[in-house]
């Protein structure tokens, strides 16, 4: 059974931390900063403020504080610190009995109210419990505060009072605003919030808060794992240093005395070497010390409020320390807190010339013949997107620290893992002279895929490498399947459930058609309709280019609602061609092509917004036809007037445009536009009649098609669209087919 700390003690431990680490004296006006250390207010943090005023480093972790116009004076005050000197009065009132009288002046103290912070007499404590206010109010003898006070733990204090109706206690806490709130904030000031009593969602926030500290406490024990191997490393360059020493002095003693000159040489310059990466390891590990500190400060700060908090304190502090942790957490890097300076010395005897001839050469202390990571580089294609059934090669030259080839044997593995499957290609990786190696690969599985090469069983620089392989151009030469039957469809897109919705009769209807190409319903009476898309609930909206609007249909074909006419207004289009779903948003992209913009409306046909002016600059467009979303919510369009593809966000900011091809081609009228689900992009071209392939990035891939009647060839391509297999559905006006690659 543990001892009871008595008073003495427990007044030491609390003066410790009452202690500024700054000005080495209590507290005075302390301030938390957001890596939660605290100290005074001045003169202590106004001194480390910068020049400018708006911001400081914090001399424990150097987080940089950014401040307000307040400066200092801006930065929170400290719940911790507040209870502290609260248990130091508590001390000083109970530490000797005799001097604790009762506020009523008549009588000595012998208990203490939670509630009102107040000592009382036996006569004050009776009628504490006889007055309706306070007979609820919970009461101490002086020996159980003496308990609390000994154990650190603060008097509990009442329910505070609200600043903006001050009749009512802070019961309530709002989610919304985390803040604490009472019953008459709720019906003005956070009327339409979600909220809910303290007690009733107390247990709930501190499960979520207990559950944010888990990174830091594992990361905290990975700094403290790699901190206990700074240490091994020490050791093993000392070791490593008096076994040098060791046979330094094995091989001088051999030689004639005109060695020992020599030697004392040899020794200086290991100690300097020693010193020097004994010095570059202190400072590694000081590094390593800050992030230390920085996660157990989070740590100890969290379970200290959680510990000692009242139900409201802990739930004031749960954002800024969900805030810390993810910040923390992103600036943790593990690979930055291994050791870098390595136990690497080694003292050279063999090829020296007799000591006559070369009496400096005789021996060296040499610590860069050691290969090295950093200074090795790898040159090829083969971090780049790749094509399936294509071989992909890299060279890797192995280099010393002395950045001379490394001419030993390395021990390189490569790996080309498909993310989607988690399928691994194991890549040949050939020894070549002179520490080269060459890295092979050839993908068979489309995708996105990750490249992991690693050198003596650490990872190279950059690895794991993204790797996106498309297929080959060789299966665009002949596609796989085509549906006849459709009159000269234009747009198309695919609903939930595989079906293909594409617009017929040069945009007079809209057919569904099953996975196979049969016809399961036509709908609609429309004037040169083009683009079609879904939503999620298989809505189906159809943009007409002669009647400048927009129809929505249910997914069974029945007309639901249309909006639009002839202008430039908002909810005005002129010749309308394409149209895209953000899942994301749950809003619709219009492609509204004589006014050169883009449109967007939520699925209610409600105008959101537009971006767009006419032109051919960066952010410009002219004539934009069809338009998609690649996975990362990024907009591309088509420009059939400006011969491009432009890429967007989602809010309309530009992010890059592309055009180029193979031999100083470019696209030429480009209309239609699809993405695959490896971001690899589709693009049909009105004027050679064919499809052209790009990376996500605008790099050219391939191009198939050509103008014709026979399969794998086209006449006016006005739909793109990608199936649940990747495969890409060319729509075919002129020949009336959808060709399927």
């Amino acid at each position: 059974m543990a001892e009871r700390v008595t008073t003495k003690e427990a007044l030491k431990k609390l003066d410790a931390q009452l202690e500024c680490s700054i000005c080495l004296d209590n507290f005075k006006q302390p301030k938390l900063l957001p890596c939660f250390h605290v100290f005074c207010k001045s003169p202590c943090l106004e001194k480390l403020v910068t020049k400018d005023g708006r911001s400081l480093t914090c001399p424990t972790c150097r987080h940089i504080v950014p401040l307000s116009e307040r400066g200092v004076a801006g930065l929170q005050s400290d719940f911790h610190i507040d209870h502290l000197f609260e248990i130091q009065d508590a001390f000083n009132k109970v530490e000797d009995d005799n001097d604790t009288n009762c506020g009523c002046e008549d009588g000595k103290a012998t208990g203490y109210c939670n509630d009102c912070g107040d000592f009382l007499c036996d006569e004050c404590q009776a009628a504490h419990k006889r007055v309706k206010y306070t007979r609820d109010h919970r009461l101490n003898s002086l020996d159980e505060l003496k308990a609390q006070v000994t154990s650190l733990i603060p008097p509990k204090k009442a329910v505070p009072r609200c600043p903006k109706h001050s009749e009512n206690s802070l019961k309530i806490y709002c989610d919304t605003c985390s803040t604490l709130i009472c019953t008459d904030c709720t019906i003005r000031l956070h009327k339409d919030h979600n909220y809910d009593l303290v007690p009733d969602v107390l247990t709930k926030h501190k499960e979520e808060l207990v559950s944010s500290l888990k990174p830091v406490k594992e990361k905290l024990d990975s700094v403290q794992r790699a901190l206990k191997d700074f240490d091994t490393r020490a050791k093993a360059i000392h070791n490593q240093r008096a076994a040098i020493e060791a046979n330094i002095h094995k091989e001088i003693d051999e030689q004639h005395r005109l060695l020992d000159q020599r030697r004392a040489e040899l020794v200086g310059e290991l100690e300097m070497l020693t010193q020097q990466k004994l010095k570059d390891l202190a400072a590694q590990k000081d590094q390593v010390e800050i992030t230390q500190v920085k996660l157990t400060s989070c740590l100890e700060y969290a379970e200290v409020g959680l510990k000692t908090g009242t139900d409201g304190e802990v739930l004031e502090m749960k954002s800024s320390i969900v805030k810390r942790v993810k910040q923390i957490t992103a600036e943790f890097e593990s690979n930055a807190i291994q050791p870098e300076t390595k136990a690497d010395m080694e003292l050279i005897t063999e090829g020296k010339e007799p000591l006559q001839q070369a009496y400096q050469d005789f021996l060296e202390i040499d610590h860069n013949r050691s290969f090295s990571l950093e200074n090795s580089h790898m040159t090829g294609d083969c971090l780049k997107d790749a094509t399936s059934e294509e071989t992909k090669t890299l060279s890797y030259q192995g280099m010393t620290k002395n950045n001379k080839k490394f001419k030993d044997k390395l021990n390189i593995k490569a790996e080309l893992v498909h993310i989607e499957s988690e399928g691994i290609l194991k890549c040949e990786a050939i020894e070549e002279p002179h520490g080269q190696h060459k890295i092979n690969y050839r993908p068979v599985k489309r995708g996105k895929h990750e490249l992991h090469i690693t050198v003596n069983g650490d990872p190279v620089r950059g690895s794991p490498f993204p790797i996106a392989v498309v297929s080959s151009p060789q299966s665009f030469v002949k596609p796989s399947r085509v549906v006849r039957g459709v009159n000269k469809p234009r747009g198309t897109v695919f609903n939930s459930k595989g079906q293909l919705v594409v617009v017929e009769g040069e945009g007079t209807t809209v057919s569904v058609l099953t996975p196979e190409g049969e016809k399961i319903r036509t709908f609609g009476k429309l004037k040169n309709a083009f683009g079609v898309t879904v939503d999620k609930d298989d809505n189906i909206y159809v943009v007409e280019n002669g009647n400048h609007r927009l129809n929505k249909f249910s997914s069974a074909g029945k007309f639901v609602a249309v909006v639009g006419s002839q202008g430039s207004g908002n909810l005005q289009f002129l010749h309308p061609a394409g149209i895209c779903y953000n899942r994301r948003d749950n809003n619709l992209y219009v492609t509204d092509n004589c006014n050169h913009r883009i449109q967007v409306l939520t699925t209610d046909l409600k105008f959101v917004r537009c971006f767009g002016t006419p032109g051919n600059g960066n952010g410009q467009l002219q004539n934009p036809f069809y338009a998609t979303f690649d996975s990362a919510n990024n907009l591309y369009v088509t420009e059939h007037t400006n011969h491009r593809v432009q890429v967007f966000t989602a809010e309309g900011h530009f992010l890059r445009t592309f055009s180029q091809k193979a031999d100083g081609q470019k696209l030429s009228y480009p209309w239609a536009i699809a993405i695959d689900s490896n971001d690899t992009v589709y693009v049909s071209e009105n004027g050679p009649h064919h499809v052209s392939v790009f990376t996500s990035q605008g790099a050219y891939i391939t191009t198939f098609g050509g103008q014709g009647t026979k399969e794998g060839q086209f006449n006016i391509i006005y739909g793109l669209s990608i199936d649940c297999n990747d495969s890409v559905v060319v729509s075919d006006q002129g020949n009336g087919l959808l060709q399927i690659f």
